[in-house]
């Protein structure tokens, strides 16, 4: 019961006390705030100009005629400062008021949508939906701006309350806290504007996400009215095109002519080449209009007549869907370099200082001013017509869909896409990808250059296959004579096929012997050794006597693992992990013992020894099941089992030789292994009780005692220095 009690009594207190303060809070908020004091600002100095009501504008006014009349008594000096600074509070405050008396704007609505669509209506959705868009990506900037502005703001603020704080009393106090209601005043300016631009957005984003959907929603209801198709005029206004697109070829060929043939030793004559330049530009996209205009009109056809149900030619549609998805791709790429171009040119004419220029200058110059700012209009209206084309693109693929069932609409679209990529990737033939004795090298060329080799390779592997079957039946020096004429053969092979496949690619084969004989000479002067070093290891990866992987041993005792076979040097990792660097003639020149060349795996041979009198077939026992604990040795596998051979009859014990095939990681660690199996023996040995002997001596004594003891102290020597042996 006490304790419910002190509960309840603590609820009660805390109630209280809430609606206490609740009270104090409300009082507060609804009682006028005091004026500031410059000399002594509070916590709360700032709520007196953003507290609400009718009278704010008044309470401003009293605040400002207020520090009027004490700048009145600061120093001459002072004064100027402190009005011009009171002037800009004021100017603040004021503008602060009316950004938070400005109305709330109202939120565009969607229109309610129809129950069907035209194609017309749908690129009227997406002209709007297009305008939305851009204008939330407006406001978005404007946001990030004032956010900006803000932040800016709000350091000058907290640079100024330092200065207040360490102000000393008097003008100088007064010059900071009027300086800290400017910047505070700053600060609430671009909070407020923030907060305004940012529920702008908003309401910008939503609308255009809303067209957006719209527009999605009257793709997938595009309806055609019987009476209003149009397909007549739909085939006049294609012709019409057809001839405009002929037409504006025509006017890009000219202006290409005229682009290269000009004269370039005078500015005036590069001025007039630039004009060129950006006509030809200008020339491109209005044919890249007219192109996709005729692609508009041409889907708009298509999809009127699956509309009407009339028959259709589907690979006819196929192929010009597959048409219009690569004009998409290639304006796509390209808009976006005649825009750069155009606005360099145009940066261009702007920064040139018509300062001394004659008439005939300056007219150039605005003529390239006023070709560059039109053909910014061209791309633009350019862009918004591949976004139709898209559009109308895809309102074709549904009509597809309905017309022809979803499965074959789904692999027609797969067939397109994959056309489209193969004519990409053999548009790639075309282009240039560098350029060798001033002769472009583009891809179709390097793949040609790859099919003569591949081709030249294959041919060389016949030949010496076929020689190599011919040569089975002769004699071992014929074999070597033929395997002899066979590598030339591929060497000669490959040879021809490298001069072949350089011509194809348009390299001149008489500069390519004079770089050959310039190498010799250099050769002849000091760069033997490396040519040697590299010979060598062409020898190495053709013949393959030494590979990565490989463990290996050089007559100068060196063993290890082939790490990397490089140009001029092999690097062969040690079994201490230390890797060392060996010129690659050394692997010619010299002896090489390649453990793992023929297979991965090899036999060890492991000599112990047993006392006499031991059980033989024991020791076989023993030492393959010593064999069989250590994890280099090879299991299951046929013939490749361990062994153990007696194979001599020592001064003090049988020796036998244990044979053991292990595997590659003992191979490669011969030290490692051999000390393991050794472990394995003595372990296996001594469990099963055979001795392994030491060296014995027998002594014959025939003299006399004291002979004895000689011959006695003699091998009890000998006996000590065979212990510490």
């Amino acid at each position: 019961m006490k304790t419910l009690l002190r509960t309840c009594l603590l609820t009660i207190s805390l109630c209280a006390l809430f609606v206490v303060s609740s009270q104090a809070q409300e009082d507060v908020e609804n009682r006028t705030p005091e004026t500031p004091d410059l000399n002594a600002l509070d916590s709360n100095w700032w709520t007196y100009f953003a507290h609400p009501g009718d009278d704010a504008e008044a309470r401003v006014e009293a605040f400002l005629e207020e520090v009027g009349i004490q700048i009145s008594s600061l120093q001459a000096s002072n004064r100027p400062l402190a009005q011009s600074i009171l002037g800009a509070v004021g100017g603040n405050v004021r503008a602060y008021l009316a950004l938070l008396d400005e109305p709330e704007l109202t939120s565009q609505e969607v229109s309610a949508p129809a129950p069907g669509y035209s194609i017309d209506d749908l690129l009227a959705l997406a002209a709007e939906s297009r305008q939305a868009s851009v204008n939330a990506t407006q406001e978005l900037l404007d946001v990030e701006r004032e956010q900006r502005i803000l932040a800016g703001a709000s350091r000058r603020r907290d640079l100024a309350f330092k200065d207040y704080v360490n102000a000393a009393a008097g003008d100088e106090q007064l010059l900071a806290a009027l300086t800290l209601i400017q910047s505070r005043s700053s600060q609430a300016i671009a909070a407020r504007r923030l907060q305004l631009l940012t529920r702008r957005y908003e309401r910008a984003a939503s609308y255009a996400e809303a067209m957006a959907a719209r527009v999605e929603f009257a793709t997938e209801r595009l309806a055609i009215d019987p009476e209003d198709a149009g397909l007549e005029d739909l085939l006049k206004q294609a012709a019409g095109l057809e001839a405009l697109v002929v037409e504006s070829q025509e006017q890009l060929r000219a202006a290409d002519l005229a682009a290269t043939g000009l004269d370039l030793d005078t500015k005036q004559g590069r001025s007039q080449q630039k004009l060129q330049q950006q006509k030809m530009v200008a020339a491109q996209v209005s044919l890249a209009l007219a192109e996709v205009a005729l692609a508009e009109i041409q889907s708009r056809r298509w999809w009127t007549e699956l509309q009407l149900t009339m028959s259709s030619d589907m690979d006819v549609l196929q192929e010009q869907a597959l048409q219009w998805s690569e004009l998409t791709r290639r304006l796509g790429q390209s808009t976006v370099d005649w825009r750069r171009s155009t606005e360099d040119e145009l940066l261009a004419v702007q920064t040139v200082s018509q300062e001394g220029l004659n008439r005939a200058s300056r007219r150039l110059l605005d003529q390239r001013l006023g070709i560059a700012q039109e053909t910014l209009g061209q791309i633009a209206k350019l862009e918004t017509a591949v976004a139709d084309l898209d559009l109308t693109g895809l309102a074709v693929d549904n009509a597809v869909a309905e017309y022809s069932g979803a499965l074959t609409s789904w692999f027609t679209g797969v067939s397109r896409n994959l056309k489209g990529l193969s004519q990409r990737i053999m548009g790639l033939g075309d282009v240039t990808l560098f350029s060798v004795a001033k002769a472009p090298v583009t891809g179709g060329d390097i793949l040609r250059a790859l099919i003569i080799l591949i081709v030249a390779f294959l041919l060389s592997r016949g030949i010496r296959h076929a020689i190599g079957r011919v040569g089975r039946s002769e004699s071992s020096s014929t074999q070597a004579s033929l395997y002899t004429v066979g590598r030339l053969t591929h060497y000669a092979i490959i040879i021809v096929a490298v001069f072949i496949a350089l011509s194809s690619i348009g390299l001149n084969l008489g500069s390519l012997a004079l770089i050959a004989g310039a190498l010799g000479v250099g050769i002849g002067f000091g760069l033997q050794s490396i040519v040697s070093n590299f010979v060598s290891g062409l020898i190495i990866l053709f013949e393959q006597s030494l590979r990565v992987g490989d463990y290996i041993e050089l007559d100068t005792g060196l063993t290890g693992t082939v790490k990397a076979i490089n140009v001029r040097s092999t690097l062969i990792n040690t079994n201490d992990n230390i890797d060392i660097v060996v010129p690659n003639s050394e692997f010619v020149t010299t002896r090489l013992t390649n453990w793992t060349l023929g297979e991965r795996i090899l036999r060890v041979r492991i000599p112990f020894g047993v006392a006499y009198g031991s059980d033989k077939e024991l020791v076989r026992k023993a030492a393959r099941e010593a064999a069989a604990e250590v994890s280099y040795t090879l299991t299951n596998m046929k013939g490749r089992e361990p062994d153990v051979w007696l194979v001599d009859f020592g001064d003090s014990s049988m020796d036998f030789l244990l044979l053991v095939w292990v595997n590659l990681q003992g191979a490669r660690r011969p030290t490692r292994s051999r000390a393991a199996y050794l472990w394995a023996l003595e372990t296996k040995l001594t469990e099963y009780g055979i001795e392994i002997p030491f060296p014995q001596r027998d002594l014959n004594l025939r003299s006399g005692w004291s002979g004895m003891q000689m011959e006695s102290r003699e091998l009890v020597d000998d006996q000590e220095r065979q212990d510490v042996t």
